[in-house]
């Protein structure tokens, strides 16, 4: 076996840490929102902390989950391969030296003209200046985080690069856990909302040194690069590649970035959405770790031998027999998975409508979100991030146009950001799958959409058996019920139509072509 391809073995071992890791980051990242909407809730500083938050977030989606691994990594094994383990070094000193001079001017930048900045995120705040005023303030604090935690991404990419992943990889995870101590610690003491979120927003720059201080200690094992402002060859070719591969990789993230602008123009539809993506992004993150471990682990080392068509297309099956389910249940189960989760404290009932219909619009778009990842990690495994960059403009273009026509035509706020997220990804998905079909590297046959038809189906059985079970737990799940007899009825519906969904797919055959035993290397 060559070396540049790990034995399957380890590549079972990495993928399971990385997984793992990641499920526990969004499992905690899920149980900090929930306290963030009891201490907060959902009116003026709910809006102000969590629109503050969209930024940090962006960059630690982005960046902090892997972002910088494609552009970072190859070079520096190539350098190193090349020309030996010193020069890589100083590569890696060079990057980390310029990334950290620049990120100190933006900073500088942002901590000056923060409320243009907030404008630039929420528009509408433009018309609550106690609003505006509190997010600018929330926004200084949390500013340092970008350049921590950005220098923290690019040496654990030096991390991964030298086959060291698991410190790298819980990093996210020990931020949110570090949220979260801060969040209970605050929701015991009583504090008042607007204390609680000065509070939090100074604690998510805390979670960027930890972040930058753990992945420190981890590179004392392989020497830690020393910083350099030097510009060589190499950095240009970094920037060349890394800023397309960056933002294609930040479309979604940009597309909801966008969708918070829209929804800033009414009272609490900022936290409505907010905590609506929240919800969205637990089978979001859990689809995406395992397209990466589907798509690209086999199409980048190119171990396929029934050739890439054949890949896609059962990558494309896993990912919806995952990602319709889980959208029928967010449709079907928007109102009692809110109320459940986030109707405690502060989050009243009127909070609780308008982030309800906020996740069911987000709901129609998985399949197309899952879709668009998957698609796109065909390009990103042959290292052309050119047609994923662009369908990643269309769908921001398609969200601002969708969010006007919406605001317009006097939709809610949130639902109709939502919505136009939802038809961002629907846009980014369709051109994406058009490109590839056009390119011959994905022919759509009777073989591999079967599945597909049959996933669809069985959610088809699963929404009426949703609907039923509803009618049956209406008296305990509703919001004066005692929480445990809520989760437990919420609990319930979940495992019905989990089950349903199960029975119907088996019978109906949706995942017969699913790649569960096939990967023996």
């Amino acid at each position: 076996m060559s070396d540049s391809v790990p034995p399957p073995s380890r590549l079972a071992r990495d993928s399971a840490v990385v997984g793992a890791a990641t499920v526990a980051s969004r499992l905690l990242g899920f149980a900090r929102d929930v306290l963030i909407a009891r201490l907060l809730g959902g009116g003026p500083v709910a809006d102000a902390f969590l629109a503050a938050l969209r930024l940090p977030n962006l960059v630690r989606r982005v960046l902090g989950e892997g972002g910088l691994n494609a552009p970072f990594v190859p070079l520096y094994l190539a350098i190193k391969t090349e020309r030996g383990t010193a020069e890589a070094s100083r590569f890696a000193g060079e990057a980390a030296g310029q990334f950290g001079l620049l990120l100190l001017v933006l900073v500088a930048l942002g901590e000056l003209f923060a409320p243009w900045l907030v404008l630039a995120l929420a528009g509408g705040f433009a018309d609550e200046p106690a609003t505006l005023e509190l997010a600018a303030r929330y926004t200084r604090l949390m500013l340092p985080f970008l350049l921590l935690t950005t220098l923290a991404a690019l040496l654990a990419a030096l991390l991964n690069a030298e086959k060291r992943f698991t410190v790298a990889a819980l990093a996210p995870a020990l931020m949110n856990a570090i949220l979260l101590g801060v969040l209970l610690a605050l929701h015991l003491a009583g504090t008042a909302p607007e204390e609680a979120a000065r509070w939090l927003a100074l604690a998510v720059s805390l979670t960027g040194l930890a972040h930058l201080a753990m992945i420190l200690w981890a590179l004392r094992a392989i020497g830690l690069p020393r910083p350099s402002l030097r510009w060589s060859p190499e950095m240009t070719r970094l920037l060349r590649t890394g800023g397309a591969t960056l933002l294609a990789a930040s479309a979604a993230q940009l597309v909801l970035l966008v969708a918070t602008q829209i929804a800033s123009v009414e009272t609490g539809a900022v936290a409505a959405l907010y905590y609506a993506d929240r919800v969205f992004q637990l089978p979001l993150g859990f689809v995406g770790v395992a397209m990466g471990t589907v798509v690209l682990s086999d199409m980048a080392a190119a171990a396929d031998r029934d050739g890439p068509d054949a890949m896609l297309g059962r990558a494309l099956a896993l990912g919806l027999a995952l990602a319709l389910p889980a959208a029928t249940a967010l449709v079907a189960l928007a109102e009692p998975i809110v109320s459940v989760l986030f109707e405690h404290g502060r989050f009243d009932a009127a909070d609780r409508a308008r982030t309800a219909a906020a996740l069911a619009a987000f709901g129609l778009g998985l399949p197309f979100a899952i879709a668009a990842k998957v698609f796109g990690q065909v390009y990103f495994a042959r290292r052309r991030p050119r047609l994923p960059l662009v369908s990643g403009g269309l769908a921001v273009l398609v969200t601002m146009l969708a969010g006007f026509v919406s605001i317009a035509g006097g939709s809610p706020a949130a639902q109709g950001a939502a919505l136009a997220a939802t038809l961002a990804f629907v846009a980014q998905a369709l051109l994406l799958g058009i490109a590839l079909i056009r390119d011959g590297v994905w022919r759509p046959s009777p073989a591999n959409l079967r599945p597909i038809a049959a996933a669809f189906g069985a959610s088809l059985l699963m929404l009426a058996a949703l609907v039923w079970l509803h009618g049956l737990l209406a008296s305990p799940l509703a919001p004066d019920r005692p929480i445990l007899q809520r989760v437990g009825g919420l609990g319930l519906l979940c495992l019905g139509g989990l089950a349903a969904y199960a029975a119907a797919g088996w019978v109906l055959g949706a995942f017969g072509a699913l790649p569960l035993r096939k990967r023996r290397g």
